[in-house]
């Protein structure tokens, strides 16, 4: 059914009820009804106003922390402190900074120019993209400004945003940073919907910066385009908002906001007829047929504002749905235990959460701009190659891997990394987030299954599997060297009464300390381990010559028929030494491990506690 059937219907049932009921009710119903949707529908309206504050500021922000951090740089503070008390020239300063800060300009974008003045306001350095094109006597602003300049060329310059800060060495100021950058951040802001338009202002209200529907670039004008200022309305009106109409008669509805911490304010309108444009054309319709038709005709209004509201509530609670969602999002960020970064795609930090700066120690500020190697034992683990996680990530979207974080005081701690890139809408990565999981425990763990696997877990020597991988290194090293060794089968004499007589706990404390005599009794070159029960290998380094085994074998026996003090037990005990020599004997473990075996077996059926060569 379309509206002229709708009217009709409306118009005929009018005519049947009471008019001045129609009117009554049409007062009762629709006046809070309408009072509320126009004033949600204002409200919309000067949050946007409160966005775009937000966004302004934000960009100031973030171009006075640029001016900040270059600033903060501690060499090139400490030269211009120099300067400052004399002991430099202003020609070594300019030497020292340019290049330096030349590095820092190619990285900070938007930047027109970079100016470094001394204590007196003196300009000492000039880099960037504008420094030979902007005037020699550019004035040092003590607040965030904007402002244009006569060019060399003799023309005028576009407005440059202004940014500043001092430079401190050993607690005073030696200088000042002065940053100038072109508007374009500020053209993305002042883009908006149609019907509106947005201005900023400064707080003396002699200058004004708006954008150019025509050209779409940020100009300066005279403050007299401001619609504030030509009402004559004052920032301290504490309601931020006015009605005025424009030259061509439209009403328009006005927001101002100062930008706190900064010289300027927004203003910005947006005409009635598109804020209330909806709830205009709804009222207009329901109250016309509300005052000429009956009760029931009151009735029909309401319900056709029902829609109406319902879906301002629905936009309503999805904006505070996805606020909800961001807060959340930033407490999880903030508050977890675990390290989170945010990178660009050259691994290069953006934003880090406090646990991160609580692991590594760094300062919040500080990790800005700083590499992620810079963070990172490249020595320890299985290392980590950038290059091989940029490809990863375009295969497979996703890497996850080992990585030592430098923490406090030298130490590293182990983490598992796991990187994901965020894509623009081009699939191009634009940023990378980088968690870190501590995996202390776990790496720990698999140095004990290492360590078990390996070491025999009464003396700690190495076990029978580690003393076969010596074994052929020794053989490969003496292949490659062209040298000599000796292999060295030892079984304990007399060691089974000690079991018997003082039981396994003696014996147990008799093998480690056999252990003990045998590591401090053969060289640094030389490998001791045991092979079980009360057998021990020794692998010898390389030898000068065969007799060279000799003297080791004959102080290990003599060693160990050195008495025992175990548990108040005087223990004496002896050793049979089986010797096979490489190459003489064999050229394979297996080979030596049967001769050295053999020899020790015979000594132990000749009388025991003696040496025997294969």
């Amino acid at each position: 059914m379309d509206i002229f059937e709708q009217k009709r219907r409306i118009i005929t049932t009018a005519i049947v009820a009471v008019v001045m009921t129609g009117i009554i009710i049409a007062a009762v119903v629709s006046a809070p009804l309408i009072n509320q949707i126009h004033t949600q529908a204002a409200q919309t309206a000067g949050g946007v106003a409160d966005a775009k504050a937000e966004n302004v500021r934000a960009v100031f922000d973030q171009h006075q922390d640029l001016a900040r951090q270059t600033a903060s740089r501690s060499e090139l503070a400490k030269v211009l402190g120099q300067y400052a008390k004399g002991e430099v020239s202003a020609g070594v300063v300019h030497t020292f900074s340019r290049p330096r800060l030349q590095d820092a300009a190619r990285i900070i974008e938007d930047l027109a120019v970079l100016i470094r003045y001394d204590a007196a306001g003196n300009e000492l350095v000039r880099v960037g993209p504008w420094a030979n094109d902007l005037p020699a006597d550019i004035p040092l602003s003590d607040t965030l400004d904007i402002n244009a300049f006569a060019l060399v060329s003799g023309e005028t310059s576009g407005p440059l945003l202004q940014a500043a800060s001092p430079i401190l060495a050993e607690g005073r100021v030696v200088g000042y940073d002065q940053l100038l950058f072109s508007p374009d951040s500020l053209t993305r802001v002042f883009q908006g919907q149609p019907d509106s338009s947005l201005c900023l202002l400064d707080n003396q209200r002699t200058k004004r910066v708006i954008l150019n529907p025509q050209t779409d670039q940020i100009e300066l004008t005279a403050p007299e385009g401001c619609l504030a200022v030509r009402q004559g309305v004052s920032t301290r009106d504490r309601s931020g908002a006015f009605r005025a109409r424009l030259d061509d008669g439209s009403r328009v509805l006005t927001f101002h906001r100062p930008l706190a911490g900064y010289g300027w304010e927004l203003h910005m309108y947006t005409r009635t007829s598109r804020v209330f444009a909806d709830v205009i054309v709804d009222i207009m319709i329901s109250i016309l047929a509300i005052l000429m038709l009956s009760a029931l005709a009151g009735l029909l209004v309401w319900r056709s504002l029902k829609p109406i509201v319902g879906a301002m509530v629905k936009q309503t609670s999805q904006i505070a749905r996805s606020t909800e969602e961001l807060r959340l999002a930033y407490q999880v960020f903030e508050h977890t235990h675990e390290a989170i970064l945010i990178t660009d795609a050259n691994f290069m930090i953006v934003r880090a959460n406090p646990a991160f700066s609580d692991i590594t120690g760094a300062e919040h500020r500080a990790l800005h701009g700083k590499p992620l190697t810079d963070f990172l034992d490249c020595q320890k683990g299985k290392g980590v190659v950038l290059e091989e996680i940029r490809k990863q990530l375009v295969t497979v979207n996703a890497w996850q891997g080992e990585v030592w974080l430098k923490g406090h005081q030298g130490l590293t701690i182990p983490n598992l990394m796991t990187v994901s890139p965020v894509r623009n809408k081009n699939g191009q990565i634009r940023q990378l987030v980088l968690t870190f999981s501590n995996i202390t425990e776990r790496v720990q763990a698999e140095k004990q299954m290492i360590r078990l696997a390996h070491y025999d877990e009464l003396t700690g020597l190495p076990n029978r599997v580690a003393l076969e991988n010596h074994l052929e290194q020794a053989i490969q090293q003496a292949r490659r060297e062209n040298s000599h060794f000796a292999l060295m089968f030892l079984d304990l004499d007399k060691f089974k009464p000690v079991n018997d007589n003082y039981g396994h706990q003696v014996g147990d404390e008799l093998l480690r300390n056999v252990g003990k005599r045998l590591k401090h009794c053969i060289r640094s070159s030389d490998v001791v381990g045991r092979r079980g029960g009360d057998e021990f290998v020794v692998i010898t380094g390389p030898l000068h010559g065969d007799d060279d085994a000799k003297p080791i074998a004959d102080k290990i026996v003599a060693v160990l028929n050195e008495t025992f003090h175990i548990q108040e037990h005087n223990i004496q005990i002896g050793a049979s030494v089986g010797v096979a020599l490489y190459p003489d004997d064999g050229m394979a473990a297996e080979d030596l491990l049967k001769q050295a075996d053999a020899a020790m077996y015979r000594v132990k059926t000749s009388g025991r506690n003696a040496v025997a060569y294969a």
